[in-house]
Order: C-alpha cells, then sequence, then structure tokens
C-alpha cells in the first residue's frame, strides 16, 4: 500500500512540497517558527480543539457540542494510529530515497517523529474536531472555515517535511468520515437518553445538570 501511495502521488507530492519548501526558504525565520508553534499545538493531547471540546461539554447546557468535538478526534485518532497507520505503515517523506526530502526537512529543523506517515494525525484530529463542531452548530458558519483549520496545520506539516500532501489529503477524508461516525453515535445516544430521561446522568446530558427540574 505505501509503495502504491508513493508511486500513484508522486509527483503530486513532490510539486506541493517543493512549492511550500520555496516559501518556508524564502523567510525561514519567519515560517519555520510558525510551523513549528502550529505542530506543537498539534501535538497536545487530543489536539487544542479537544480541550475546547471539554470547555464546552461542561460549561454549555447543550452537551453535545463537546461530545461531537471529543468524540470526533477520538473516533479520528483510533482510526488513524490503531488502524490505518499500521496497515499501510508508510515512511516519512525525509526517510524515502528522495534525498532533497531530508534535506529540506534538515533546513526546516523538524524533529524525528514515528516512523509511519499516512494518514497525518494532526490533520485528521483538526479537521475531526472543526467538522464535529460544525455538524452540531446551527449558526450559518461560512463553509470555508470548516477547512481553514485544518489546511492550515496540514500545510504546516508539508513545510516540515513529516507529511507527504498525500497524507493530509488522507487525514481530511478520516476526519470527515470520523466526524460523521460520531454525529450518528451521539444521535443514537441522545434517543436513549431522551427515553429515559430521569435517570441522572442521563439528566446531566440533556440539561446540564444533576438536579430534577421542578415543573409547576
Amino acid at each position: 500500500m505505501a509503495n502504491w501511495l508513493n508511486t500513484f502521488f508522486a509527483n503530486f507530492d513532490y510539486a506541493i512540497i517543493e512549492f511550500f519548501h520555496n516559501i518556508v526558504a524564502s523567510a525561514p525565520k519567519i515560517f519555520v517558527p510558525i510551523c513549528q508553534i502550529l505542530d506543537s499545538i498539534g501535538d497536545m493531547p487530543l489536539l487544542l480543539l479537544g480541550w475546547l471540546g471539554l470547555l464546552f461539554f461542561f460549561i454549555k447546557k447543550d452537551k453535545k457540542c463537546g461530545m461531537m468535538m471529543i468524540g470526533s478526534i477520538m473516533i479520528g485518532a483510533i482510526i488513524t494510529s490503531l488502524v490505518i497507520k499500521k496497515i499501510v505503515y508508510r515512511p516519512r517523506p525525509y526517510m524515502s530515497d528522495i534525498e532533497m526530502y531530508k534535506t529540506w526537512w534538515q533546513l526546516a529543523g523538524a524533529e524525528l517523529e514515528s516512523e509511519t506517515s499516512f494518514p497525518s494525525g494532526h490533520t485528521t484530529a483538526a479537521m475531526a474536531g472543526i467538522l464535529g463542531y460544525f455538524l452540531w452548530s446551527d449558526k450559518k458558519w461560512p463553509k470555508c472555515l470548516v477547512f481553514l483549520y485544518p489546511l492550515i496545520m496540514g500545510i504546516s506539516r508539508i513545510c516540515l517535511v513529516v507529511h507527504y500532501p498525500s497524507d493530509i489529503l488522507g487525514g481530511l477524508i478520516v476526519g470527515t468520515l470520523s466526524s460523521y461516525l460520531c454525529l450518528l453515535v451521539v444521535n443514537l445516544l441522545y434517543k436513549l437518553f431522551n427515553k429515559y430521561p430521569d435517570f441522572v446522568l442521563f439528566r446531566y446530558f440533556l440539561t446540564g445538570s444533576f438536579k430534577k427540574q421542578i415543573t409547576e
């Protein structure tokens, strides 16, 4: 599978990595720190969006928001790290036979990462978390915002030469599927919660309070 990806996406991956390398090389003192900061955000447990989901879960009466964000990220992490990465086992760009990738990676000053590259876990988590929020929210957000943060995260990974662009594309797809799978699970859970609203834990998910609502 890894060999097929490297062959099928060879020209696509090389052209995009080279494009972003040239941007980074034009002002490395500016672009490299930015990419490294984004990389650090992606390394945080459950990613930054996961912490935001936890915050939403505990401060909002509607718990679906936090559940969608956290659940989507966790499902994406399981699919990515425990299934696809182990099956595909694609080495990082700087580990490939293309010496230029290693040179560009050294210029970017990126650290060594786990051997497997496809799909991008950072991009999967970013896409899953942000789409999880947008699937829950009834606000009329511009559709392009769904992809803005995951794309920025993905581009930073390409600039550091720790992922192929096709890894980023794979992460966007897995993150999207994870969010819709989470939506299905959350909707099924809420059917159960609504069926037994007096159960104290279910009441918390429905109302944001363990106390029974008093109606006159």
